[in-house]
Parts: structure tokens; C-alpha cells; sequence
């Protein structure tokens, strides 16, 4: 994911001039249904299930192509992102200190600090934290006393032990917010928290996800975006691509328990009821699950995603995040019009 200068500036210059965009929550949904894993309201876009039957985008079969093709002509796999490009999820309460962070301004629009500078204010910052790896360095931390999270790209200690970060955002009430964030604000291109659609490591233990989880993929369409996105990176012109924020689900007559490995099955299996969508750009085909490094440090190193793909060690040691989704067929994904399930005004 790469946020963009040209992209953010105009933006930020509008929320300068106009005030904050603000997200309107949605009411929670009747019933007793636990809360979702991700935190955010039921009844939001991530945490809603779709109906068996839904309208698709005319252009389905052909942006899905173009998904087909990106996955082909990069790298040849539909991976999962965990360590790398990815991002941790850090639980605290209100008792992990809080700091003020810096805005790093690493893409040069000065005009961009004041629009970040609540969410920087006051972070939650516990003295374990780490951001993910590659060049995104994000990192995601949720404060349930206080029902808050943030979220933040290009995050980086310094020596002194000082944070900073070069975007990213603050939600408060998040328990009531659909899993959107006010324009400009979010750490990726999009507007996504990255915590609404991460896959979690104690979900595919579970072998159940209860909300829609993410893919990227390597052209978006240029000027694009679908709700729930609330703005976009989009790289190519062309009528047959995907827009940033536009909603997929799997095929729901493709039978999930073909799939070899149990994690595939659960995340098949979210992909029906719940869907896919398209969250950023990337460099390959990805879809996004937990940085398990967390994890690792309790549990003498020992990275858990190798035994939850590959319970019978088949593949190679190294080579399960490549191989987990070998057989599921990505030309069965259906694309759904641009802005499915986008509230009336």
C-alpha cells in the first residue's frame, strides 16, 4: 500500500478548510449476537453477512479476470500477508501509558499535521509495540476500556524510544463505527481500518471468521472508489478492473470442504458469507491475516500459521502463506456492484 501525496493533499486541504469528515454510526442490530471479533458495530459493512442470493457487477467475470491475471503475471500465487505488509494488533487497556507521537510527513504536505495531529495526541503505546515489516510499517492497537483504536502507516521508533508515524487515525466509539474512517484519515489508501478485516490467528484456531476479510491486489482502476472506501490509490485506467473498496464474495455453490488446508476452509468459507473486499494495491495478489510475532515471542518463536495451514506438513517449511489458497479458484470470486450495501442518505 502506498498513500500518495497527489491523493492525500487535495484532501487534506479540504478537511483543513471544511472541518473533519465525520462518519455517522450505524445503530447496533437487534439481538444477542456476541460482538464481532474485529470490534466494530454488527451491523457495519465488515461484520454483516450477505444474502445467499446478490445482484453482481455487470463486469464481474472480466474484474475478476483482471484479478486472475495480476495473480499470474505476479508471482503466480494468491498469498497471505502476515509478518510483511501486514499488520500486529496490540489489545490494551487504560493503564498502557500514552504518548504523543511525532508526524513524520514522510510524503512532504506539512498541511497533513493538523489533521492527524488528535490522533497522535494521546497513543496507547505499550513497550512491546512494533510495526509490521516492508516499507508500510503499520501497526493497529485497540484500548477496549476506552473504546478507541488507531491505527498507523510508516510507524517507527527512534533511538530514544520516541514513536512517530507518517499517517494513520483514531476512532473513537469504535464500537458503534461501521469500520470506517473520516476522510482523509486511515492507514490505508482506502480510508479501511486494517483491524476491521485482518484475519486473526485465534479465528482460523477457531476454524470460524465472522467478518469480512481483505484483498489486494496489483491494478486498481485509477480515480475509483466503491463504499465502504472513502478514497483510493488507483493505478490503471480501464473499464474492467477492480475499484478500491469494491465488494467480492466467493461463489456460495463452490464447496469449501475441497480445500486441503483447514485455515483455507475457514477463510473460504468468510469469503461466502461474508465477503471480500478490495482494500489497497499491492505489489502481488495478498489478502491480509495478524502479524503473529506477538504470538511468537510467547511461544519460544514458534511462527503458528505453519501448523494452522499446514496441519500435515506437506509443503515445504516457509512456503505455507504461498500455498494456502493453491486450490481455491480465484476466477470463482463474484464481483458485486460498486457501492453494494451502501446506507441511503
Amino acid at each position: 500500500m502506498h498513500i500518495s501525496a497527489r491523493v492525500l493533499s487535495p484532501l487534506v486541504a479540504a478537511v483543513l478548510v471544511a472541518g473533519a469528515v465525520t462518519v455517522t454510526p450505524t445503530p447496533a442490530a437487534a439481538g444477542h449476537r456476541p460482538a464481532p471479533t474485529n470490534g466494530f458495530s454488527r451491523s457495519g459493512p465488515w461484520n454483516t453477512k450477505l444474502p445467499r442470493t446478490v445482484p453482481l457487477d455487470p463486469r464481474s467475470a472480466q474484474i475478476v479476470h483482471n484479478i486472475q491475471l495480476d495473480k499470474e503475471n505476479n508471482y503466480g500465487t494468491w498469498a497471505i500477508n502476515t509478518d510483511t505488509y501486514s499488520t500486529p494488533i496490540f489489545t490494551v487497556d487504560r493503564r498502557t501509558p500514552r504518548t504523543r507521537w511525532t508526524f513524520s510527513d514522510c510524503l512532504g504536505i506539512p498541511e497533513a499535521g493538523p489533521v492527524i495531529a488528535d490522533s497522535l495526541a494521546a497513543v496507547p503505546t505499550p513497550p512491546d509495540l512494533f510495526a509490521s515489516l516492508g516499507t508500510d510499517a503499520a501497526l493497529t492497537i485497540y484500548e477496549p476500556d476506552t473504546d478507541t483504536y488507531w491505527d498507523f502507516w510508516r510507524a517507527e521508533k527512534d533511538a530514544a524510544g520516541h514513536w512517530s508515524a507518517c499517517w494513520g487515525g483514531k476512532i473513537s466509539h469504535y464500537s458503534r463505527n461501521p469500520g470506517i474512517f473520516p476522510n482523509p484519515l486511515g492507514a490505508t489508501a482506502t480510508g479501511l481500518p486494517m483491524g476491521a478485516f485482518t484475519i486473526r490467528i485465534d479465528e482460523l484456531r477457531r476454524g470460524h471468521i465472522d467478518h469480512a476479510i481483505n484483498i489486494a491486489t496489483v491494478r486498481t482502476k485509477a480515480g475509483c472508489h466503491s463504499w465502504p472506501a472513502t478514497r483510493d490509490d488507483g493505478n490503471t485506467v480501464g473499464e474492467d478492473l477492480p475499484c478500491e473498496g469494491q465488494r467480492f464474495r466467493l461463489d456460495p455453490d463452490f464447496d469449501v470442504d475441497t480445500l486441503l488446508s483447514p485455515a483455507a476452509r475457514t477463510i473460504a468459507r468468510a469469503m461466502q458469507e461474508y465477503g471480500v473486499i478490495m482494500t489497497d494495491k499491492a505489489g502481488a495478489v495478498v489478502t491480509y491475516a495478524e502479524d503473529p510475532r506477538l504470538e511468537m515471542a510467547r511461544n519460544g518463536g514458534v511462527d503458528p500459521y505453519s501448523l494452522l495451514i499446514d496441519p500435515d506438513d506437506i509443503v515445504p517449511d516457509g512456503s505455507e502463506k504461498y500455498l494456502l489458497f493453491y486450490d481455491l479458484p480465484l476466477e470463482r470470486l463474484q464481483a458485486l456492484p460498486l457501492d453494494y450495501g451502501k446506507p441511503c442518505p
